[in-house]
């Protein structure tokens, strides 16, 4: 078998018994996390499906809690399921249902389920660094048909779109990428993606380079003071060019007290896909732009094959950019802060943790990690938490914080231990900030004090 030696033999085991099952229907609903990783799953297992001539169709879900998940399955409740990027830790609600599949690698607290629950934590994978939710999708779809490893791209994009790239892959992340990446061209190169230099730098929000980010007009006088062509696309780039440019770039992320996680983030391996002229670093930009704008569908349908809809999708990952640059713009101008959490409240539900992602990376204190609130006009308000990876090593788990500091008011949370999300009751923040501060506190000390 293909993943012989990659993947663990009881985890191939339920692997192969997942695709049995799929094998002997007709359609299949997949139900994926909203995000770039939730999405990128939903495109692999879309593709794979249609391979095999299987009918489905996609669901999404924001709020990871039971109840969110139990509403999406009971529109299908006869029908075959596979929930990816998701599932394990809300599988309380649906544990009698014999029709579900959970590809996930979440942290969870366990429980048995009629259907079958594939994990990577399970079977000693990192969740956080080793393996994301189209990680688990790609093994799934190797198991169902080893043609399936044309799907490499997207298993790597939502691998960027969680974070798992930082400092190179791992774990099961870097099997499965030195097992296949002879079929595809790798290059180090600056972490940017665009059309040409101007739109690479002056939309660039991972890294985010504070006084280029957002402003075409200085990004233009920086390139043209380097000598360089902002017209240029950024693979074109003489060795000399990407050296100074590189070189300015360091200087300009230095001087906003970035962690160096971030600083290590300005190059990367990128892979090039010519059969789909898009960078790893592309495609799962425009992936994760889509799908926090709510522009799933149309994203799924462009790499499902519809040129049609390209340039719609490579308008709404320019919109996501802008608007994230804006965002973080204000909350950075906005921020409260207890003794071991800093916090701001976002404009916009859906992009609250890429706002906090980007804060916390490039922009915010370093030594505590940070929240970001958004209720808008309903009754629960979502909540975005994020870390760095000094924080983890000193024993941060941010799944467990948010967890039980969720439950603790009548909420929900979960996720990594960098990072977590989740949902509490309108009203509740200052309880709930509260219990995160001790929480915190109890984890790795009065840390934001070091």
């Amino acid at each position: 078998m293909i993943l012989s030696g990659i993947v663990p033999d009881p985890m191939i085991s339920l692997l192969q018994k997942a695709a049995d099952s799929i094998r002997k229907v007709d359609y299949v609903k997949i139900i994926a996390h909203y995000d770039g990783d939730g999405t990128s799953s939903a495109i692999i297992l879309a593709k794979a499906l249609l391979r095999e001539g299987k009918k489905f169709h996609i669901g999404y879900i924001k709020e990871l809690n039971p109840e969110a998940l139990k509403a999406r399955i009971d529109e299908d409740l006869d029908n075959q399921i596979i929930v990816v990027d998701a599932g394990s830790d809300q599988s309380s609600l649906i544990s009698e249902n014999e029709k579900i599949i959970i590809l996930d690698h979440h942290f969870y607290t366990g429980g048995n389920i009629k259907g079958i629950n594939i994990n990577a934590r399970d079977h000693g994978i990192d969740g956080t660094k080793g393996a994301c939710g189209a990680t688990m999708a790609f093994v799934f779809a190797l198991t169902l048909n080893e043609k399936n490893v044309d799907l490499m791209p997207f298993f790597i994009s939502g691998a960027i779109a969680d974070k798992q790239d930082i400092r190179g892959f791992v774990g099961l992340n870097k099997a499965l990428v030195e097992k296949f990446e002879k079929t595809f061209k790798k290059i180090r190169t600056m972490n940017i993606a665009g059309e040409d230099l101007l739109e690479a730098i002056s939309y660039s929000v991972d890294p985010f380079f504070g006084t280029l980010s957002g402003n075409r007009e200085f990004t233009k006088s920086f390139l043209s003071s380097l000598n360089i062509d902002y017209g240029k696309k950024p693979r074109e780039l003489t060795e000399d060019e990407k050296h100074k440019l590189e070189e300015k770039l360091v200087i300009e992320l230095l001087k906003q007290k970035i962690s160096s996680d971030a600083l290590k983030y300005l190059e990367t391996d990128m892979y090039v896909f010519d059969r789909l002229g898009l960078t790893s670093k592309e495609i799962a930009g425009i992936i994760d732009g889509n799908s926090k704008i709510s522009q799933n569908g149309m994203v799924v349908q462009y790499f499902l094959g519809d040129e049609s809809v390209k340039q719609i999708c490579m308008d709404n990952w320019r919109k996501f950019k802008s608007k994230l640059i804006e965002f973080a713009r204000q909350a950075s101008k906005e921020m409260f802060a207890l003794s071991n959490v800093q916090y701001f409240y976002a404009p916009d539900s859906e992009m609250a943790g890429s706002i906090a992602g980007l804060l916390m990376l490039y922009y915010s204190k370093q030594n505590i990690p940070i929240i970001g609130f958004n209720s808008g006009d309903s009754h629960i308000t979502k909540v975005s938490a994020r870390g760095t990876a000094k924080m983890v090593s000193s024993g941060l788990n941010l799944s467990t914080v948010m967890k039980v500091a969720c439950d603790s008011v009548g909420g929900h949370g979960g996720g990594h231990d960098i990072a977590a999300g989740g949902s509490i009751p309108k009203g509740k923040e200052r309880e709930f900030l509260t219990r995160v501060n001790t929480l915190i506190e109890e984890e790795i000390g009065n840390f934001g004090c070091q």
